[in-house]
């Protein structure tokens, strides 16, 4: 059983439980949360090796709850079907450790998810 887990933040109720459903099938443990404010609080009583999160939501959006993100931080991928070059560059001066565009292929995600989860906080 992998001990990787992934936190799966999205506004959207689809995409958040394909995600969800696409994780869990392939080993990982996973949490899932409707919008940032819950994403901050499910990242400050867990433990995540990653986040996929979605950059535009309402309220606190994904690059706000990077800001937030206090302590040994999880490794984030942030996904954006709306391109703004400057959130995009701050998420990436935050540290994100990658940007995708929505749509995108389940094995470019997995790849990431597997890659991201290797690396050291």
């Amino acid at each position: 059983m992998n001990d990787v887990c992934v936190l799966v933040v999205d506004d959207e109720p689809g995409m958040r439980e394909t995600l969800v459903d696409i994780l869990t099938g392939s080993g990982y443990r996973v949490m899932s949360a409707p919008d940032g404010e819950s994403a901050l609080a499910a990242i400050r009583a867990n433990q995540f090796n990653v986040v996929v999160m979605d950059i535009r939501m309402p309220g606190i959006d994904g690059v706000s709850v990077l800001q937030e993100i206090d302590g040994p931080p999880p490794q984030v991928i942030l996904m954006t079907a709306y391109s703004r070059a400057e959130r995009i560059r701050e998420a990436l001066e935050l540290k994100a450790y990658a940007v995708v565009s929505k749509p995108f292929p389940v094995p470019e995600l997995l790849g990431l998810v597997a890659s991201a989860a290797d690396k050291p906080a």
